[in-house]
């Protein structure tokens, strides 16, 4: 999957959490900042991807695949923007923009390890 499909996979993820039954496509757009256009085609290789389900004009809905996927890419995410902001002090606009450019190249085993790292470093 490209880093532009994780993010729009995780925005809809973020906007699912808000308790909606369904994400609407121009909420995506506005979240992302970016054209509905850009949104459609996004949803269309999603959508083959098996990672979302949406009949035309009508709400998002994730898969169960998609689901596992999404919670995947915003641990991550958050993992790594908790890190930079706690850990290494970086101002909070700052960390949520390279958090969200680290989560689509970082190793597993990097992530693991931070991850590692953030449990006890919150832990008594």
């Amino acid at each position: 999957m490209s880093p532009s499909s994780e993010d729009y996979l995780e925005a809809i993820y973020r906007l699912s959490m808000l308790g909606k039954t369904g994400v609407r496509s121009s909420d995506v757009a506005s979240l992302l900042k970016v054209a509905k256009p850009s949104v459609n085609r996004a949803l269309k290789m999603l959508t083959d991807g098996g990672w979302i389900t949406q009949e035309p004009y009508a709400l998002i809905y994730l898969t169960e695949e998609g689901l596992k996927t999404a919670e995947s890419i915003f641990s991550r995410h958050r993992t790594l923007q908790l890190f930079l902001r706690e850990v290494l002090k970086v101002e909070e606009p700052i960390a949520e923009d390279d958090a969200c450019k680290m989560e689509h190249v970082i190793s597993d085993e990097t992530m693991k390890a931070i991850h590692s790292f953030m449990k006890g470093y919150f832990s008594p």
